[in-house]
Order: structure tokens, then sequence, then C-alpha cells
């Protein structure tokens, strides 16, 4: 049975686990994240630390975000299953073997308006592939990558371990016929499962667990909340977890004693966070820190096994 936990914010900032976290963050250039999700993948983190590299892991929902190459360069083996992903990246194939496919049962979906940002981010993102598919730019652009990443490894604990891989797939997590049953050694999500509706969550996490093996290892993070019955945040557009969810929805079982109140608390009062809020917050109403105003309303959660 799934173990789920609140994310105490003062016991993964005082960590050597988020030490590490932090520097591959800075060192890479991936500061400007959620408000929370320099805890969370602290979190995710400790877990995956301790798993056999061999381990083939699911990114469920990664985007373009930061666990599937922090991942990658601890030799683990990822592949990103999101609605939401684009061309790969020269660095990417260069480093990790990176390789896009689209599911054939994949079909889109109207939240993909949010994940995209809308048509004038799209037309954005268009005029940065024409930019980036120039040869100059791609050689540019992979030699930093590289360069970078390895001057961080260097100087990090990885240096005796070889890089995994990453590999993309476009697809919806609610359905991927193409993905044969327990596939997959371990899950991982960063703060992507409370976007997917309500009324699919079931359907999701059974097909999730269909292509996982038996006994696999699971690293997953959401949104909980302290209230009695789950609620929508309408700016990030998510769902807040209760307790009663986590537990019915989730079939977990709360592994310590934390009162979620408490815990929110802690990141009401956490100035780390607060100083490092990204800037994107600040000019938007939408996301998890409306305006850039620190009240957080909502509680990061992490699954294991």
């Amino acid at each position: 049975m799934l173990k789920y936990e609140f994310i105490d914010p003062d016991c993964q900032l005082d960590s050597q686990d988020f030490k590490f976290v932090e520097s591959f963050l800075s060192a890479t250039g991936r500061t400007q994240l959620g408000w929370h999700y320099i805890t969370d993948i602290t979190w995710i983190y400790s877990q995956a630390k301790l798993w056999p590299r061999n381990l083939h892991i699911l990114d469920a929902g990664g985007g373009h975000g930061p666990v599937q190459f922090l991942l990658a360069e601890m030799g683990f083996g990822v592949t990103n299953i999101d609605m939401a992903l684009f061309e790969v990246p020269v660095a990417y194939n260069r480093r990790y073997h990176t390789k896009l496919e689209v599911l054939p049962s994949f079909t889109p979906t109207a939240y993909m308006d949010l994940l995209g940002g809308g048509k004038t981010k799209l037309v954005t993102q268009r005029i940065k592939k024409l930019i980036k598919s120039t040869s100059i730019y791609a050689n540019w652009s992979t030699h930093k990558y590289v360069s970078t990443h390895d001057r961080w490894r260097s100087m990090s604990e990885c240096t005796e371990t070889p890089l995994g891989t990453l590999q993309w797939k476009i697809g919806n997590l609610c359905r991927m016929p193409e993905i044969a049953d327990a596939s997959f050694d371990a899950v991982v999500s960063l703060s992507a499962w409370e976007h997917i509706p309500y009324d699919i969550l079931g359907a999701a996490l059974s097909e999730i667990r269909r292509v996982l093996k038996p006994d696999s290892k699971w690293a997953v993070t959401t949104s909980a909340t302290e209230k009695s019955e789950t609620w929508w945040h309408e700016p990030s557009q998510s769902n807040c977890f209760s307790v009663t969810d986590l537990e019915n929805i989730f079939a977990a079982r709360r592994s310590s004693s934390q009162e979620p109140e408490n815990i929110l608390e802690k990141y009401r009062h956490c100035q780390y966070l607060k100083d490092n809020l990204a800037d994107f917050y600040r000019k938007s109403g939408k996301y998890g820190m409306p305006w850039g105003v620190w009240d957080p309303t909502y509680i990061p959660v992490g699954f294991s096994e």
C-alpha cells in the first residue's frame, strides 16, 4: 500500500538533500520554478537516491520540468510521458539520447491550452523554435548545456555514475495502450497529477499502475489541503486533495502524525521560499501564487511505496 506524507518545508530545507538539489538547479539554470518545487524535488530526490540505478523510471506528466534531467544525470533511464512536449533540443539528444515519439492513441485535449499558455504563447514558441532551428544556435546551446552539466557533475556525487537516458513520449496518462503492462520499475511526478480532471483521476491512476511493475518504487508529489473536502484552485487549475481522497482515490495511508494545518503554516512562514519566488508569478494572476502575493493555500504531499 502506498504511503503519503505532507512535505515539511523545514525538514527539506535543513537537509543535505536540499543542498544537492539546490546546487543542481542553480548550476544548470533551473531556478524559475513553482513556489514549492524545490521542497518537492528535494523530497523526490531523497527517495530516488536510494534506488538502484538500473531502474527504468516513468516521469508521469514531467513536461519540461527538472526532475527528469536530475534523474538522468544520476544515471537512471527515464521516460517522460506528457501532453505538452515539443521538439527535442539537440542538447538533450546529444547528452541523454532523447527522441520524441507521439503515441498513436494520443488526441489533443482542451487542457493543452492551459499547458501551452494559449495562442499568444504558441506564437512566441514558434518564433523561438525558428531561431533554435539554426545550426549555429544548436551548436552553441548544445556546447553550453553539456559543459554546464559536466561542470556540475564534477562537483557532485554523480561523477562515478554513467549518464542515464531520457525519452519523451507525447501521450495522455489516462490512456496509453501502446505502453505494455509492467513496463516501468518506478514512477516519479512533480506536482502534475492535481491537474488531471477529478472525474477521470481514477482512470489515470489505474493506467499508471498498469504500466508499473508489481512492487514498483514511487516518488510522486501533488497538492493537498487541510480542509475536509477536496477543492479546486482556480488560478493554477488544480485539485487540492483532502485526506479522505488521498486515502481513498490514491489508496494510500498516512506515514506520520503530521497535521496538515501545521504544515501549511510552515509554508506560510517559510522565508526562503518567499524570498526565492519565481519572477513569473508577479506577472500573472494564474498559477499557484497569483501576482506574486505570498499566500500559500495548499500543501505539497508526497507518495512513496
